[in-house]
């Protein structure tokens, strides 16, 4: 019987690739932004900055507060790094989602990766990939075990027999998408163990699954890997979140809570709104949970790390954090 030995959630911003003193530049972006979404709702950046302006945002811009945030995240890093490296994983699934880079005339809401290999590198950026083309191992066999196991379940899923290019990149070609290439690069340093991505679609409306459906899908995947038929140690990996491109401490506070008490019922009664944008991601994180929960392993928060680009607030807020048993 497989064995998951860790999970994990880390998230994959661009943003974690730049250095303190660049970081502001990525707020141009924000300020031409027309759908910036927080508390439930759209807002323009004008607004936004307007609806703000009385919580005193500027103080996380300065450039030595930028930079002690950027050595957090950094630090942070390394611990998953590590943290990684000391459970040895043979085997891993990803769980993460693609933001109109590879899927763009179609938006499946469950999709599996069923091929033998995975590339990366140029042109790609630095944060996500090495500086020359790499090849992953793929798990088809893994990869086959679950699609036939969430069909039994009741999920309908998309076999991705192929990468279809990577639209981000110039010029196009097979570069996985970024959610997957961080996790590749700054967690496993591109020593890859064999791996399966999953691809939920938490970003674009209509066809996302809700968060009690990716309860379930946990629920499944847990079920899944316990009766896979192997003596492999497995990872279980969310790559993603938490609130963005608008950073929400209150919104992410809460889902902290509900993180650490397993709080399940807790997740699924924060209105659908809130899980909308990069926030979304969240979603990604439930089913790593519901499969640790059921082992009863602990979550360890390594640090949250709010690091904001504008005096609207438009950034992200950073959690790193693994389950285990140790």
């Amino acid at each position: 019987m497989a064995r998951i030995v860790l999970g994990m959630a880390v998230p994959h911003s661009g943003m974690l690739g730049k250095a303190a003193e660049s970081l502001l530049e990525d707020g141009e972006r924000d300020r031409k932004n027309p759908q910036l979404w927080f508390r439930n709702r759209s807002w323009t950046f004008p607004e936004l900055a307007a609806a703000r302006a009385s919580e005193g945002l500027e103080k996380y811009l300065t450039l030595e507060e930028r930079r002690a945030r950027m050595a957090r995240c950094g630090q942070a890093l390394e611990t998953l790094r590590r943290v990684y490296r000391e459970h040895q994983p043979d085997v891993a699934v990803i769980l993460g989602k693609d933001q109109k880079e590879i899927f763009i005339d179609t938006s499946p809401s469950l999709a599996i990766y069923m091929g033998d290999t995975i590339h990366n590198g140029p042109p790609q950026r630095a944060v996500y990939a090495p500086d020359k083309p790499v090849t992953y191992p793929a798990h088809p066999e893994l990869a086959l075990h679950l699609i036939k196991s969430f069909q039994d379940a009741g999920f309908d899923m998309t076999e991705v027999l192929k990468w279809p290019d990577n639209v981000w990149m110039k010029p196009q070609g097979q570069v996985v998408p970024h959610a997957y290439g961080f996790i590749y690069h700054q967690i496993m340093q591109d020593d890859v163990v064999p791996n399966v991505p999953i691809i939920m679609n938490t970003f674009y409306p209509p066809n996302q699954p809700s968060m009690r459906r990716s309860l379930q899908f946990g629920k499944t995947l847990f079920e899944a890997i316990k009766a896979w038929d192997s003596d492999k140690k497995v990872a279980l990996i969310a790559s993603g979140g938490l609130s963005h491109f608008v950073w929400d401490e209150q919104l992410d506070q809460t889902f902290l809570k509900y993180f650490l008490e397993y709080d399940f019922e807790g997740l699924a009664q924060i209105d659908n709104n809130s899980y909308q944008s990069g926030t979304s991601e969240v979603k990604l994180y439930v089913p790593v949970m519901v499969a640790t929960s059921q082992l009863g392993f602990k979550m360890n928060l390594v640090d949250y790390v709010p690091v904001i680009r504008t005096e609207a607030g438009t950034g992200e807020g950073f959690g790193f954090m693994y389950w285990s048993g140790g």
